[in-house]
């Protein structure tokens, strides 16, 4: 029979029961005799700091994409005014070629310099002619034949 000690025999080593899990939600496996005391506590703590870092990075990540939502449509609203405003003061200039050269038709005068628009200004090209500014030699005058005296008819 086993010897007792003065305090009594020895407690019989505890086993876990089954379906008994701890509070990680896993029943620590034994780490033997060479395992590394603490080691799968270390790793449960690493493993919640590293859940806590990836939601810290999660949610600075949903920020930063709000925030450059918020950049892209204000970007596009000014993009749109400045565009609009563009498109206005070219037609406007079109309007302006337009009133030129219907004035000139009505008026009856020859437009000689080039008009033309650039961008949303309507130039008038002075060292460019539409037609050329010289007046045209006066005709001949007229010539008479002279085929002698009327009275030998």
């Amino acid at each position: 029979p086993p010897t007792e000690g003065p305090c009594g025999p020895p407690p019989p080593p505890e086993e876990p029961e089954e379906g008994a899990e701890e509070e990680g939600g896993e029943p620590e496996p034994l780490e033997g005799e060479a395992g590394i005391p603490g080691l799968y506590p270390a790793l449960r703590k690493e493993e919640e700091l590293l859940r806590l870092r990836l939601q810290a990075i999660e949610t600075r990540c949903l920020e930063m994409m709000t925030d450059l939502r918020t950049r892209e449509a204000t970007l596009h609203a000014r993009m749109d005014d400045m565009l609009g405003q563009r498109f206005r003061t070219e037609v406007d200039a079109i309007g302006t070629l337009i009133t030129t050269i219907k004035t000139a038709v009505e008026e009856g005068e020859r437009l000689y310099h080039e008009l033309r628009i650039q961008q949303s200004d309507l130039l008038l090209d002075e060292n460019s002619l539409t037609y050329t500014l010289y007046t045209p030699p006066p005709p001949p005058p007229p010539r008479l034949r002279f085929w002698g005296p009327l009275s030998a008819r």
